[in-house]
């Protein structure tokens, strides 16, 4: 089914015409609900319905473009992370990068000899830092050495650590080091937060290695580390970079969606294929990119409907869906309030169920997708949450379906496509998934110019901190070593976001990743915009100078502990591919921050199009650098808007404050918004080409900003190439929408003007001029010298009135440019003659002399004498006509090694009756060459030179 269906509001919807509603009869089921023509996107995931607002734009992720994660994995069997492209990187013993066939990999079997190590970590603290233990050891004959790492808080605990989950207090790092001519080189890492830590690495026969634990809490702690050497059988198959993106040209359901697969934690000896037993990896990859493949519904059996019921205790709809195809699903979405769906299967079993609840939801739609296990009919519930323990419930709108079997469809990826339930934020951008947390971070580190290159990456995302939010933020930029890889990963051009951590609390969740200052922090909200209960602020981190920066950065939906963000599922089996094609719900800064993630895969998309300026377009991936990837994160950071007023009642135990320009403790600049971060480098305000000086061009349009979330804008943005004394302002005309009456005043909007290609700091917006529109009104005027820069209006607060109601501001914003005048053409000099007083027939040399000129290349000099002088052209310098003494061309070049001087000889005139005073001068110079860009075409210099004659013949 076309996207078009995308353009229908939910104001919209629930006014049109023709949709058949189900029976009003409380307690009787309401089947027979007619078939609509498709599915409208207002019931689909929040998270796809903010997106489309950019995918209009025609911004959906580019498929020869990537995001990676550093994460438990990704599975690429899910149809919404696949398929994958079977290209996989792995690490030679020299630390070079090399690309093989996932298709054809070497046999791996034990040689039976271990390397095992055991003992007491005593604990390391905030002031001093973590603690390392090492092991050393000489490697035998083998290929490949896996270890495992095993803790436990209690000794007597140590023989169960392999079956139970003991992993306690600490929050223990694992690698292994290789000796090398002046000290270790890691070699291996890992840093899961789970147990056990595991690390697989390639070993040369005596070579020496250590084992190195690494742990932050102040607890002593029982370790014991269990290694096995094995052997490969056979060679890798070499691919070339080619091989990358050889089938994305057209996009369909085969078209590779997993580009590459770096695991160099356990060497693929686990699986044979990108897989995430964990599942966290999995569910952040398709928040930031997926498809969507495994939720599109069948438009011809789709029944939406406005019961627009109150049930009481024990009252139901109920829907009737057949499902037909295999590996398909079933879909229900309703608006309301305290109710709950339910979805069983033809036998009764429940596949799929979701609850609203008044009390804890944040928004007011429900929606459940489960998997259809067999064809039948299958049977849609809507009843109040909890069943008998409530009294009432209430239901809108509904809308089930039948899914397609994801092998049919290419899901969201294109604009003709079809269109999902689940999609992610940037649905048709290649994904590139690194496995484990810390360790492959140094890995990108290091070789991030390879993955730019290589994969054409344009961000990573990294869901994940040190447990309780260690390092503690002040030390976090001084304390570990994934600072400088962060730093790195953005010298390749590749911008890093990184989750803020679920610490709870201001002080903890800073430490690496988010921490960096080069990375986008990134804190978690709720669907309204209100800030989760978990996640942490932010009082920042050092940067290798020793210069403090702010954190976090910015907030994004990740959901709260009862309304969760739902995403791609690995499924119950970790060996049935069949089960792993559903959806499930989480909360955290881990699914806020691959939100910003895919945004950022959207806005790189829109600054490396045709319709950004020049002057910010991104280049090539392999070409860019730190500047670019700072460039990317400014214009997410400038268009991002405060909730201190408008998600007041939803912050949960976080109450950001309103700061105009500066950074908030709790939100950063604010919640980042897709489609104003997209405008702001795609939508030009004004076209200012081919502007006179002093010219004015200007341009006038309507805005619209509200709080119906997610269908109203929060921030409008354009740019404009600007060369000249830029204006611009807004002002509030009405309010509109269905609770328009709840504003108690002028809307509170705010005006920016951002230098979009020279951000502050690392990334941080760089404010040229704002205003604070408090009244519904605001102005700015700057000047700008030849700069593009974003105009932005922000929604700040409508008074009476928050998010999640149907009132929006219009306004009108008005943008100005005057070109500025023309750089004056100047020249300097001087003139020297005989004298002041001169008799009739006498002779006066005159020499002018040139010594600079500005704004040209080459100049025609000439000089002026009085009426009635002789020019003495055999003698003199240059020629003469009607008075005017032409000494031709000069170089303005030459001036640099002096000035030009020109000497010639006038007589003064004879006779009584020309006895007077006469001016010479003033000598000019006029443009021959290189005098564009300049006011007026000739310059005088030297003045005038008043002499008098006595007009007595005095010559012989």
């Amino acid at each position: 089914m076309s996207n078009d269906n995308y353009d229908v509001s939910r104001r919209t919807f629930m006014k049109a015409a023709g949709l058949t509603a189900a029976a009003g009869a409380v307690g009787a089921s309401a089947n027979g609900v007619a078939a609509h023509g498709g599915f409208h996107s207002e019931f689909a995931n929040w998270r796809v319905r903010e997106a489309e607002k950019v995918w209009e734009r025609g911004y959906r992720g580019r498929a020869d473009r990537t995001l990676g994660l550093t994460d438990s994995g990704i599975d690429a069997r899910h149809p919404d992370l696949g398929p994958w492209n079977g290209v996989r990187v792995v690490s030679e013993a020299d630390g070079s990068l090399r690309l093989i066939d996932g298709e054809d990999v070497p046999e791996e079997t034990e040689t039976g000899e271990t390397e095992n190590a055991s003992g007491t970590a005593t604990g390391g603290t905030f002031a001093t830092g973590s603690e390392e233990v090492a092991a050393e050891f000489t490697a035998p004959a083998a290929d490949r050495l896996h270890a495992d790492l095993y803790w436990s808080p209690d000794a007597a605990e140590v023989e169960a650590v392999a079956e139970e989950d003991l992993s306690g207090p600490n929050d223990y790092e694992f690698r292994i080091d290789r000796r090398v001519d002046d000290g270790w080189e890691a070699v291996g890492s890992a840093a899961t937060a789970t147990m056990p830590e595991s690390v697989t690495v390639d070993v040369s026969e005596g070579e020496t290695y250590r084992y190195v634990i690494e742990h932050y809490a102040a607890v002593a702690a029982q370790y014991e580390i269990e290694g096995r050497y094995t052997v490969l059988e056979g060679e890798f198959v070499d691919l070339d970079a080619q091989a990358v993106f050889e089938d994305v040209d057209t996009i369909s359901a085969g078209t590779p969606k997993t580009l590459g697969w770096y695991n160099e934690t356990d060497q693929y000896g686990t699986f044979g294929e990108p897989r995430d037993e964990n599942g966290h990896g999995t569910h952040c990859a398709s928040i930031m990119a997926g498809s969507g493949r495994a939720s599109h519904p069948d438009p011809g059996t789709v029944q939406e409907a406005e019961p627009n019921a109150v049930l009481t205790a024990g009252d139901v709809l109920s829907y009737e869906v057949e499902v037909t195809e295999p590996r398909s699903g079933v879909f229900a979405s309703a608006y309301g309030d305290a109710i709950e769906l339910v979805v069983e299967g033809p036998d009764g079993r429940q596949v799929a169920a979701a609850e609203l609840a008044s009390d804890t939801g944040e928004w007011d739609n429900v929606l459940a997708v489960g998997p259809a296990e067999t064809a039948g009919t299958h049977t849609v519930y809507v009843r109040p949450t909890g069943g008998e323990l409530v009294s009432t419930g209430r239901v809108e709108s509904v809308s089930v379906g039948a899914l397609r079997d994801a092998e049919s469809t290419a899901g969201d990826r294109t604009a003709d496509g079809d269109a999902t339930v689940h999609a992610g934020v940037a649905p048709n951008a290649g994904i590139v998934g690194l496995q484990g947390l810390s360790g492959p971070t140094a890995d990108l580190g290091e070789d991030a110019a390879f993955f730019a290159e290589t994969f054409n990456m344009r961000a990573v995302n990294m869901s994940w901190g040190y447990a309780g939010g260690l390092p503690l933020g002040a030390f976090g930029g001084q304390l570990d070593d994934t600072i400088g890889s962060i730093a790195s990963i953005a010298e390749a051009g590749i911008l890093p976001v990184a989750a803020a951590g679920n610490a709870a609390t201001p002080a903890n969740g800073n430490g690496a990743p988010g921490v960096a200052e080069e990375a986008v922090s990134v804190v978690a909200t709720g669907a309204l915009d209100g800030i989760a209960a978990y996640s942490s602020g932010g009082i920042g981190g050092f940067d290798a100078d020793g210069e403090f920066h702010g954190k976090p950065d910015v907030t994004a939906p990740g959901g709260t502990l009862t309304t969760q963000a739902f995403a791609a599922d690995i499924g119950e089996d970790p060996e049935d591919d069949e089960a792993v094609r559903g959806y499930t719900g989480k909360s955290g800064t881990s699914m806020a921050s691959p939100y910003a993630c895919g945004v950022v895969g959207l806005l790189a998309e829109a600054m490396e199009s045709d319709d950004a300026p020049d002057s910010i377009c991104l280049p090539e991936p392999a070409d860019a650098d730190r500047a670019d990837a700072m460039r990317l994160k400014a214009a997410l950071l400038s268009t991002a808007s405060t909730t201190a007023f408008t998600a007041a009642p939803y912050h949960r135990a976080k109450a950001p404050t309103y700061t105009h320009a500066e950074r908030d403790p709790f939100e950063g600049y604010g919640r980042v918004n897709p489609d104003a971060a997209v405008d702001a480098v795609t939508r030009e305000l004004l076209d200012t080409d081919g502007l006179a000086p002093n010219e004015t061009v200007s341009a006038s349009s309507s805005e619209t900003v509200g709080l119906d979330r997610p269908t109203d804008a929060r921030a409008v943005a354009g740019y404009v190439d600007a060369d000249g004394t830029l204006e611009a302002s807004v002002s509030f005309s009405h309010y509109g929408g269905g609770n328009a009456a709840m504003a108690k005043g002028d809307p509170h909007v705010d005006l920016f003007v951002y230098d979009a290609a020279t951000p502050a700091g690392s990334g941080e917006p760089n404010v040229l001029a704002s205003d604070q529109g408090v009244q519904g009104s605001a102005s700015v005027s700057v000047d700008v010298e030849d700069a593009v820069v974003y105009v932005v209006a922000k929604l700040v607060n409508v008074p009476g009135a928050v998010n999640g109601f149907d009132v929006q501001a219009h306004f009108d914003l008005d943008v100005s440019l005057t070109a500025p005048d023309l750089p004056a053409f100047l020249a300097a000099g001087t003139r020297e003659g005989d004298g002041s007083v001169f008799t009739g027939g006498q002779t006066n040399s005159v020499t002018v002399s040139l010594e600079d000129v500005t704004e040209v290349d080459r100049v025609r000099v000439t000089d002026r004498i009085p009426d009635g002088w002789r020019f003495a052209e055999e003698y003199s310098d240059g020629t003469e006509s009607d008075g005017l003494v032409n000494f031709g061309e000069v170089d303005v070049s030459s001036l640099s090694d002096g000035d030009v001087a020109f000497t010639y000889f006038v007589e003064a005139p004879s006779g009584l009756e020309n006895t007077a005073t006469y001016d010479f001068g003033p000598a000019r110079v006029e443009v021959v060459e290189g005098g564009e860009g300049v006011r007026n075409d000739e310059a005088g210099f030297t003045g005038t030179q008043t002499v008098a004659v006595v007009g007595q013949d005095t010559s012989l």
